[in-house]
């Protein structure tokens, strides 16, 4: 049985040759914590990733990084490439909300419509086909007919 990714948090990182990232790190709830992940773990994946810089006018601002521009899923981050990183829950709430806002802009011109708060990730089970599998032997089964 493949253990799913089924608990995301929103993580600001400092990239050596990328500079500040906010992004989604997904991790299983069952097995691991955001600190195992980021801590322990020798890669982990970033999901849209965005590029965080100071404006002095508006202070901190939250635009798309170019990675998130050439994938559709993640980017893979080295751990020993990571100096520092701060959790959601000490984020300034600006910064939240300018990545929900730019997450909102870029499903809904995707087409995909809203963004589900219990949407697994990209390993939950794709819909279609029949994941029963019968346990009737085959002699059993040639006898019915």
């Amino acid at each position: 049985m493949k253990l799913r990714q089924n608990a995301r948090e929103l993580v600001l990182l400092n990239v050596e040759g990328l500079g500040l990232l906010l992004g989604e790190v997904r991790y299983n709830r069952q097995t691991e914590t955001v600190i195992f992940a980021l801590e322990k773990s020798s890669f982990f994946d970033l999901y849209f990733p965005c590029t965080v810089v100071y404006d002095q006018q508006k202070g901190p601002v939250v635009h798309p990084h170019v990675l998130s521009a050439l994938t559709t899923s993640s980017i893979r981050i080295q751990r020993s490439r990571v100096s520092c990183f701060v959790l959601e829950r000490d984020l300034h709430s600006s910064l939240v909300e300018q990545y929900h806002q730019l997450l909102d802009m870029v499903v809904m011109r995707q087409g995909g419509g809203e963004v589900k708060e219990d949407d697994p990730g990209p390993d939950r089970p794709r819909p279609g086909g029949n994941r029963v599998v019968p346990l009737i032997p085959k002699k059993e089964k040639d006898g019915e007919k």
